[in-house]
């Protein structure tokens, strides 16, 4: 469990709770039905004409992620595990690592490892690794792109829902019954626009980008160690090499 996603979330909406709690009007006032089919139905509707339906499947399995640890280890520890791949290879031959990658949770370090059990050449090792990275990339952009589409989708629907109350409210200005509700739904949809582009779609959006920045670093060291143990260069040039693409802020933790 991410609890920093889990923290942000909970705070600021407890904090939105508090606020209508304390305001007195209680918190009937701030529920609407039509400003919810407004934003929340406008929303996932423009998502679905935008993405296709296998990248919408795909949705809340990358919801879960924004909630989920990077499930690749530290930068200082990757760089630590390839060494050991690496100094094993030189002490006892490749195919002494064959079990241990067996074992490995990481799905693109354990492929990298296996090509080198295969006996792969570093140039083909690069490129079927670089190849795979792409495809990765490309799925993890989509993913951040649809939460970023529905925060900014969420917040032109709560205009929009807006622009409707207004409309109802003028057109209704001789009957002070009416007014109430479409200035309701003219107030609320911004409210709900802004909070679910921003409380949800927002920090989803970021969680999703911050762990695909950390898991990209983590798979371009993955692929230079595998190419510089396939090239079987020295333990020292590839802990040299390593250390120098490492994040300034591991190096200071290291």
């Amino acid at each position: 469990m991410d609890k920093t996603t889990l923290a942000a979330l909970v705070g600021a909406w407890s904090l939105i709770m508090l606020a209508i709690f304390l305001g007195g009007a209680g918190f009937g006032a701030y529920i609407d039905i039509p400003s919810i089919i407004i934003v929340f139905g406008g929303t996932a509707f423009v998502t679905i004409g935008q993405y296709e339906g296998k990248d919408l499947k795909k949705f809340s399995k990358a919801f879960g992620i924004a909630f989920s640890e990077v499930k690749v280890p530290p930068t200082p520890e990757l760089i630590e595990k390839i060494i050991t791949y690496a100094t094993d290879i030189k002490k006892n031959g490749v195919m002494s690592i064959e079990q241990k990658v067996l074992e490995e949770a990481d799905p693109f370090f354990q492929e990298a490892m296996n090509l080198l059990v295969d006996g792969t050449k570093p140039d083909v090792v690069e490129s079927l690794l670089e190849i795979k990275l792409e495809h990765m990339e490309g799925r993890h952009k989509t993913m951040i792109s649809m939460f970023g589409s529905m925060g900014g989708t969420s917040g032109a629907m709560g205009m929009a829902g807006t622009l409707i109350g207004l409309v109802a409210m003028l057109a209704n200005l001789a009957d002070p019954a009416a007014v109430g509700p479409a200035m309701a739904v003219a107030l609320l949809t911004t409210l709900y626009g802004a909070l679910s582009g921003t409380l949800i779609a927002g920090v989803v959006e970021s969680k999703l980008s911050e762990k695909h920045n950390v898991e990209m670093i983590s798979s371009q060291i993955t692929i230079q160690g595998a190419v510089m143990i396939a090239a079987e260069e020295s333990i020292g040039n590839i802990k040299m090499k390593l250390n120098a693409i490492m994040p300034s802020n591991d190096e200071d933790e290291n």
